[in-house]
């Protein structure tokens, strides 16, 4: 067995390499621009220049791993960056998606498994009312606020198609907010600056109201989730949502205040709501892994842990 995780020195894809090396599973790490500080903490890993967005930069680096067994491809440009530059987001997000389907049919991987993500299902709550959003859910193009959304429905479209085509093994996560420490990209920048900053004494104003309600996992847990979906030796489907705690921002600066409780948390109340649904649920997941995230309290004190110890300071 051995794995190929593409944009493996990202926010989450660090965490998958730590997974799959705690593990004991060989793993080769393909990224675009290596971030050294983070290759320097993941110990055992290979690393390899990939761009997936050119065919030849991904053909070189199967053929110079024969082995390959598995891979959780992770390398896409964030909601923020493919609005900044929508050309590049279609060479990474759309042509570079493709060809890692197409390389993990034809060199007959035993699976492929990447992150869509809870934008699929759009900008709001609203048309779904007061219950957990399923994976059976769905909003048309129409209902979209982020380009990004748009292209992971296209890249579920896609794997399907190679699903059928080649009989590959496909499967996706719809990752709702991931948090923790770390976060350099995308649209949700606050995602780690809710815990990280008061971890280290700085104050942070929130771009949403305390009443905004949202779904929160642990981004170690969001690579646990993708490294079972990896490793199961059936999938009985081909999307599944991460799940998470839906709670308030008021409920989330709580979450920091029990661990840190001169914590400064401020929220833009006229901004009521972000531009995502409220609540995704998760059982889908939980049921075929047997594995649920842990509680939010938990999470947020692992993020804190993070950001202090990047400081210098002691655990909490």
């Amino acid at each position: 067995m051995k794995f190929l995780v593409t944009g493996g020195t990202g926010f989450i894809g660090a965490s998958v390499v730590r997974n799959l090396r705690g593990r004991g599973i060989p793993v080769v790490v393909g990224d675009i621009a290596v971030d050294a500080d983070v290759a320097q903490r993941l110990d055992g890993a290979e690393f390899v220049d990939l761009d997936v967005g050119d065919r030849q930069s991904v053909e070189a680096v199967f053929a110079s791993q024969p082995d390959m067994t598995h891979c959780i491809q992770l390398a896409y440009l964030m909601s923020a960056e493919v609005e900044s530059d929508p050309p590049l987001g279609a060479r990474v997000d759309v042509l570079g998606m493709t060809h890692m389907f197409d390389a993990a049919a034809r060199h007959r991987l035993q699976r492929l498994v990447f992150t869509s993500s809870e934008t699929v299902y759009g900008a709001s709550q609203e048309p779904y009312g007061d219950r957990p959003v399923v994976e059976d859910d769905f909003c048309a193009p129409g209902g979209h606020h982020f380009t990004y959304g748009v292209m992971k429905l296209l890249n579920e479209f896609m794997a399907r198609k190679y699903v059928e085509r080649s009989g590959v093994s496909i499967a996706c996560t719809r990752p709702a907010i991931v948090f923790g420490h770390g976060r350099k990209r995308g649209s949700v920048l606050w995602a780690g600056e809710f815990a990280s900053n008061p971890a280290v004494g700085t104050p942070v104003r929130l771009p949403f109201s305390s009443r905004a309600r949202d779904t929160w996992i642990y981004k170690d847990d969001c690579a646990e989730q993708l490294v079972r979906l990896a490793l199961a030796p059936k999938l009985e489907h081909f999307a599944y949502n991460n799940g998470g705690e839906c709670v308030s921002g008021a409920e989330l600066a709580d979450a920091v205040r029990h661990w840190l409780p001169d914590a400064q948390i401020e929220f833009d109340e006229s901004v009521p709501s972000t531009p995502l649904i409220d609540w995704q649920g998760g059982e889908r997941l939980e049921r075929e892994l047997g594995f649920r995230p842990r509680p939010l309290l938990e999470g947020v004190r692992a993020h804190i842990n993070e950001a202090r110890l990047a400081g210098g300071l002691e655990p909490v």
